[in-house]
């Protein structure tokens, strides 16, 4: 994918979610029960990052553990819903392949449902090796993509590749655009293997620990990887 084309992805996708932040808040009220586990990485007095925070709903599992956090999100609609459902937390506006942070800032870093919707490989190496700055040594990394190689999505899926083996779209092959809420606003999405995100990791700084598909009580499922920076 050229870079011109996934900047303006990235564009469409930040004002998707400023359009639709209230809709979209509205259905995450709750953090995923099959996940809520995930919050064991967040050590007492841990200084945390919630890569992609959206409405901030993971923030009060991080409190619950007594760790420090801090949220950051491109999309300033659903920080705004995050700053009122907890105003006492720590929510800053910036670019996750451009983290506004110091080198081995933090000692924990979560992303949720996020590097899904970063398009093209070079943007979303970007973003994993923008974590793996701001981590400390030996820090863990929490990574969730959605599990999209499923029936419903295979047709969709094939055409895109289709046209993009031929040159007819300027989408990378596993891409497709979804849509959400009463407006059909419209997501770019990546659809992840296991292999392919299990790779992305290990090339760029990070030894995988563990990673599987972990299913939803809708139907969904997740896959969550956690990768230890290398020391």
């Amino acid at each position: 994918m050229k870079q011109k084309t996934a900047l303006a992805i990235i564009h469409k996708n930040r004002e998707s979610y400023n359009q639709m932040a209230g809709e979209f808040s509205a259905s995450r009220a709750r953090f995923w029960d099959e996940l809520t586990v995930l919050a064991e990485h967040a050590h007492e007095g841990a200084a945390v990052l919630d890569i992609g925070c959206g409405n901030g709903r993971f923030y009060s599992l991080v409190q619950k553990q007594k760790a420090h956090y801090t949220g950051i999100d491109n999309s300033e609609g659903l920080l705004s819903e995050a700053r009122k459902q907890y105003p006492e937390g720590k929510f800053v506006t910036g670019d996750a392949t451009a983290l506004p942070f110091a080198d081995s800032s933090f000692d924990t870093a979560y992303s949720f449902a996020v590097i899904h919707h970063i398009p093209s490989k070079a943007l979303r190496t970007q973003f994993i090796r923008e974590a793996l700055r701001v981590l400390k040594p030996d820090a863990v990394l929490i990574l969730t993509t959605w599990d999209l190689w499923q029936a419903k999505y295979f047709f969709r899926l094939l055409r895109t590749a289709m046209r993009s083996i031929f040159q007819l779209s300027p989408l990378d092959v596993g891409d497709m655009i979804l849509t959400f809420g009463k407006e059909k606003h419209l997501r770019y999405v990546h659809a992840f293997t296991i292999e392919e995100l299990r790779r992305l990791l290990e090339e760029n700084g990070f030894v995988v620990e563990k990673i599987e598909i972990i299913a939803r009580k809708s139907g969904a499922a997740n896959i969550v990887a956690v990768a230890r920076k290398k020391v």
